[in-house]
C-alpha cells in the first residue's frame, strides 16, 4: 500500500497528464457527434416556426441516439451556432428520438381492427381526403400519435400498411391511404 503522500502525488500526475478526463466541464459528447447532429438534424432544430417534426427512424434520430447527453451537446455550441439552431429544440430531440415508444404502447405482431378504428377516429382530421392546402399534422402526445404508436411494428417500423389493408371500401373513400402511411413520420 502506498503512503498517502505518494498517492496524492500520483493523483496529481494523472490529473496533469489528462486534465480533460477529470474536469467537470469536460463534455461527454464529442465535436464529431455534434457535427453529425447538426448535419443530420439541422432542418429540425432551426429556431422559430414552423416546427418540423423528426421521425424516430430518421438519420437525425440515429445520430441523436449516439449521444448520451444532449445538454452536453448544447454546451459545445458556439455563439454563432446558438443563433442558427434552437437550444430548446436540440434538447427536445432526445425524447422525440427514443428508439421505442413507452412500454405501455409497445405492441408486436399483427395490427387489429381495434387499432385501425382508433387510428381512424383519433387521426380523422389528418387523414381525410381533400384539404391539401394547410393540412394539419399530428404532434407527439396527441391522441392521434398515441394511437399510431400502439400499432404493431414490422421490424423496427410501425406497420401502417397493416392498417391500410384493414380499411373497408367505405373507409377508403373517406380516408387517404398515403396520409395514413405517413403518420409515423410525424409521431
Amino acid at each position: 500500500m502506498l503512503p498517502s503522500g505518494k498517492v496524492a502525488v500520483l493523483l496529481l500526475v494523472v490529473c496533469m497528464v489528462s486534465p480533460e478526463q477529470v474536469t467537470s466541464k469536460k463534455p461527454i459528447c464529442t465535436k464529431v457527434q455534434q457535427e453529425k447532429i447538426l448535419e443530420k438534424c439541422g432542418f429540425f432544430i432551426q429556431p422559430g416556426h414552423p416546427t418540423h417534426l423528426v421521425s424516430r427512424d430518421s438519420q437525425c434520430c440515429a445520430a441523436v441516439r449516439g449521444v448520451r447527453d444532449m445538454e452536453c451537446f448544447t454546451l459545445l455550441l458556439t455563439e454563432k451556432e446558438k443563433t442558427k439552431y434552437s437550444v430548446e429544440k436540440i434538447r427536445a430531440l432526445r425524447g422525440l428520438c427514443e428508439s421505442d415508444p413507452p412500454p405501455s404502447h409497445k405492441v408486436t405482431g399483427t395490427c387489429t381492427n381495434e387499432q385501425k378504428e382508433s387510428v381512424l377516429h383519433d387521426c380523422e382530421k389528418f387523414i381525410k381526403h381533400g384539404n391539401e392546402r394547410r393540412r394539419p399534422i399530428p404532434v407527439m402526445g396527441q391522441p392521434c400519435c398515441n394511437a399510431v404508436n400502439k400499432v404493431a411494428k414490422k421490424g423496427t417500423k410501425i406497420d401502417m400498411q397493416c392498417i391500410v389493408d384493414l380499411l373497408t371500401d367505405e373507409e377508403k373513400q373517406r380516408h387517404d391511404a398515403s396520409k395514413i402511411m405517413n403518420l409515423p413520420n410525424h409521431c
